[in-house]
């Protein structure tokens, strides 16, 4: 990661508040690359379960070494650049959980509705915390750590990506609702897994 590094610190300047929209811009390109697991299941569906599930037992040998001093050279350090501030020292669950997620939609759920699933995994979540560290001034009255601007962009990311799969304005409609509402609980890292079920489950109940 030297290479990054360098690069960041040549062309930003580095506060406290660019270098946390910096590492979150990285993180979130990880979950949003998360979308492109359906076009690989569309094609070889085994393969795509095969390789996630190999991806998830390397990543989990990784922190472990990592956590006693080792760790596997470039997955360990995209973990320990990548990783927030309540994760240090800590195994971090994140990736762990949203390999976990787009597996259950695969396995779960039709390939039409897993896409569905994961779109809103990916491009949902993923985005909503993009905008809202960037542009969210306001917090919900209830949820502090979460901002108007993430949320409505959740709920605008969940809608357009169901709607692209389903063709359906109105039902889109409420997926992007349950999108955004989902996102606003206080969930941590098992947000990657809720979001999904919960919105493949909804899209099924819909016959979206």
């Amino acid at each position: 990661m030297k290479w990054f590094e360098r690069f960041r610190y040549r062309t930003f300047s580095q506060t406290a508040s660019v270098e946390e929209l910096l590492v979150e811009v990285f993180r979130k390109t990880i979950h949003l690359s998360s979308a492109l697991t359906v076009v690989f299941a569309e094609r070889w569906y085994t393969l795509t379960i095969a390789g996630i599930v190999g991806i998830s037992i390397l990543y989990c040998v990784s922190e472990f070494l990592r956590m006693h001093g080792h760790g596997l050279y470039i997955i360990s350090n995209i973990t320990r650049y990548a990783s927030r501030a309540r994760d240090k020292g800590r195994f971090v669950l994140g990736p762990l959980t949203l390999a976990g997620g787009v597996l259950a939609a695969l396995l779960l759920f039709p390939i039409h509705t897993a896409k569905i699933a994961i779109f809103a995994l990916a491009f949902g979540d993923g985005l909503a915390s993009l905008v809202g560290k960037r542009f969210g001034k306001i917090r919900l009255a209830f949820f502090k750590d979460k901002t108007v601007a993430g949320s409505l962009t959740c709920f605008a990311a969940v809608f357009l990506s169901s709607l692209a799969v389903s063709g359906s304005f109105w039902k889109s409609l409420l997926l992007g609702i349950a999108g955004a509402g989902i996102e606003m609980l206080p969930l941590k890292d098992y947000d990657n897994l809720l979001i999904p079920m919960a919105i493949g489950y909804f899209a099924l109940l819909l016959h979206a």
